[in-house]
């Protein structure tokens, strides 16, 4: 089994459902902590993050590289490396029937259903996540019977509907190896691959990373276009702001292994109220307008994870802090209409650049 977690969650069980989500829920994120093992110490790569993805909703998880997206998708999809562990919290997730499996308890035959055939991936690097010696049809083909599904023949007229739905031509791909195809075109693939099960839940991970900026648009034009014919439920973890703001209904804010800022698309963009989530949109060149908007980089660097400041984690780049903010961690506080900021200055945050002038500490 991939992944590892502390011996004192429940044992995987043939039965590990138990108990109900509210009904538009489909996944439910508690205290959520993963640490990885260094020559240093414990690294804490997510930290107590506290999450409700509903049916039908796409949530975007977005923050600089190393803030800890990638890993609570990985964590969720129980697919850590060796090194990795979730120290504590649950991950709950309501199947078709109404009932809840517990993430963190599954095993064998409960985990492999859940993967792929509850909750699907879509990798970063989409040459490395394809087999290179397996051609296109034979990745479906395997990952089909793995799930128990022996009629190739079905499973490849599947696939064919699938690549159409994602602007490719089903019957040359699938006959030839990843290699053989660009980009853009094994993205898609990889994208086809995981609705094979019809899951509800796709997480993509940087799915428009590495390439061109049209085929950039050609993916993200092809993931509107599945949610709208397919409805299924999606999480992507994207540090590319336009991105979110055409595909999210939420966005998170992932700060140093924490989420520090959640609500809807237009509230968290255009009335943000936490500083690191300002700061990013201050750093983003508007792609309308003709007025020249002047860009603003927040002033510093994310703080060593292996020795975290004390307080708040922002503290040391936050033209807001306080001693408070150096002494304490803020909770996510209701600010109104369903959002939430881990800060105690919320009603003062502001989109000003010149609030973040001289910022650096």
């Amino acid at each position: 089994m991939i992944g590892n977690v502390p011996s004192d969650f429940r044992l995987p069980t043939s039965d590990s459902v138990i108990g109900r989500l509210a009904d538009d829920v489909v996944l439910s994120i508690e205290d959520l902590w993963v640490e990885y093992q260094t020559p240093a110490g414990p690294m804490q790569a997510v930290r107590g993050a506290t999450l409700e993805i509903r049916r039908g909703e796409a949530v975007a998880l977005i923050g600089e590289s190393g803030s800890g997206k990638t890993t609570l998708g990985l964590a969720l999809l129980r697919l850590l490396t060796r090194t990795a562990r979730v120290s504590r919290g649950r991950a709950r997730f309501r199947i078709g029937d109404g009932r809840t499996l517990e993430l963190f308890s599954l095993g064998g035959s409960d985990l492999r259903r859940f993967r792929w055939q509850e909750c699907a991936m879509v990798f970063q690097a989409a040459l490395n996540s394809l087999n290179p010696v397996l051609k296109v049809r034979d990745h479906f083909i395997e990952t089909a019977r793995a799930h128990g599904r022996k009629d190739d023949r079905q499973t490849s007229e599947r696939a064919r509907e699938l690549l159409r739905m994602v602007q490719l031509d089903g019957e040359r791909v699938l006959s030839s190896y990843p290699h053989e195809l660009s980009g853009g075109m094994r993205q898609r693939v990889s994208i086809a691959l995981s609705l094979l099960l019809e899951p509800q839940l796709i997480i993509l991970d940087e799915p428009t990373t590495a390439l061109d900026i049209l085929t950039q648009r050609a993916i993200i034009d092809v993931i509107r276009s599945l949610r709208q014919r397919l409805n299924f439920t999606m999480m992507f973890i994207s540090h590319d702001l336009s991105l979110a703001a055409e595909l999210a209904d939420r966005v998170a804010t992932m700060y140093a292994g924490e989420l520090v800022e959640v609500g809807k698309v237009r509230d968290v963009f255009y009335t943000p109220k936490h500083p690191y989530t300002v700061g990013l949109l201050n750093a983003v060149p508007p792609i309308a307008g003709e007025e020249f908007t002047p860009l603003t980089a927040i002033p510093g660097s994310p703080p060593d994870l292996l020795a975290m400041p004390s307080g708040c984690s922002f503290h040391p780049r936050c033209p807001y802090a306080t001693e408070l903010c150096v002494r304490q961690a803020p909770p996510l506080f209701a600010v109104g209409n369903g959002h939430q900021a881990a800060c105690f200055h919320w009603e003062r945050v502001t989109r000003r650049l010149d609030v973040w002038e001289g910022a650096v500490r």
